[in-house]
């Protein structure tokens, strides 16, 4: 499926570009800001304009959130997500320790990384959408459960161009998506999530250079999830959100004065595995092979025991 890339001029004409990656899928268009129609044909979309261009002054759009007998709702522009909306109209005491679904008026999935803009159009009148949402109960089942491992990093920077440009161009990471909203590099089986500062990014402080979350993918969120729970002392009771490839839940581990957010995931069926296995694994250290680094003296000791 054709992404749809948009470009910055005044009439914001819509430019279609093919996905660069085969083995990826995608379910809804991802948007992207350019500053001409020509750099949207590059598979890097290197034009983007940050502070999402003419989006500064967008009229708002009006996403509701039905619960039961009860709308909660708010108020977005159209490049915002809708994530964005569950945080300020749903409150947090009703989604702590609650799996959310949101689904369209006509059943189809909605995702909270979905711009505001792109749900009310497909799904609403244009100009307001109504979500049906449920809130469950996470499930929590005492078993094994495994970290697969580190999935991605998300920080947040002051120049979100500058650095798509850098680790793209000099560090060669991959593009998988820039837009308004986010820059995700790959290098194939791990990520960099880069966020914008400011005070409006959704479950941030807002200044550059910070942690925004880190990334694991496990086995099974429901034996994870009992597990997180008998630690309570260190984390924050978590929310579960349903996204196109996996089911993540989100907490804050506290460390001292400071609140660090957390992501556990675990991958959908169909939306595992790599087209190369190899291609990875084959340079890559084992860091569960053996104790890291070479110290003398620790190694004189082992050898003697």
């Amino acid at each position: 499926m054709a992404h749809m890339r948009v470009t910055g001029d005044a009439n914001l004409s819509i430019v279609p570009c093919q996905r660069s990656d085969p083995h990826s899928r995608c379910v809804v268009p991802e948007v992207v800001f350019c500053y001409a129609a020509s750099a949207c044909n590059s598979a890097g979309g290197e034009d983007m304009v940050q502070q999402h261009g003419p989006e500064a002054n967008a009229e708002r759009l009006t996403v509701s959130f039905r619960l039961g007998a009860n709308d909660y709702t708010s108020q977005l522009k159209p490049f915002e997500i809708i994530h964005d909306g569950i945080h300020h109209a749903i409150p947090e005491e009703l989604r702590r320790g609650q799996r959310l679904v949101m689904r369209a008026p006509d059943g189809s999935d909605v995702y909270p990384d979905m711009f505001a803009g792109e749900v009310v159009r497909a799904y609403g009148d244009g100009r307001s959408v109504t979500l049906q949402t449920t809130l469950t109960p996470i499930p929590a089942t005492p078993g094994p459960w495994r970290n697969i491992g580190f999935d991605h990093l998300a920080i947040t920077v002051e120049d979100r161009q500058s650095a798509h440009a850098f680790f793209t161009n000099v560090l060669q990471m991959q593009e998988m998506r820039h837009d308004p909203h986010i820059t995700v590099l790959t290098t194939g089986h791990t990520a960099l999530f880069l966020f914008d500062t400011g005070d409006d990014i959704p479950m941030s402080d807002g200044l550059p250079s910070r942690w925004h979350h880190l990334g694991f993918v496990v086995d099974s969120l429901d034996h994870a999830y009992w597990h997180l729970q008998q630690h309570a002392a260190l984390v924050s009771d978590f929310t579960l959100l349903e996204r196109q490839e996996r089911w993540s839940l989100y907490g804050h581990y506290r460390n001292g004065a400071t609140n660090f957010m957390i992501q556990l995931s675990e991958i959908r069926e169909g939306w595992t595995g790599f087209t190369d296995p190899n291609a990875i694994t084959d340079y890559l250290y084992d860091y569960s092979g053996q104790r890291y680094g070479k110290r003398l003296e620790a190694d004189a000791q082992r050898e003697g025991d």
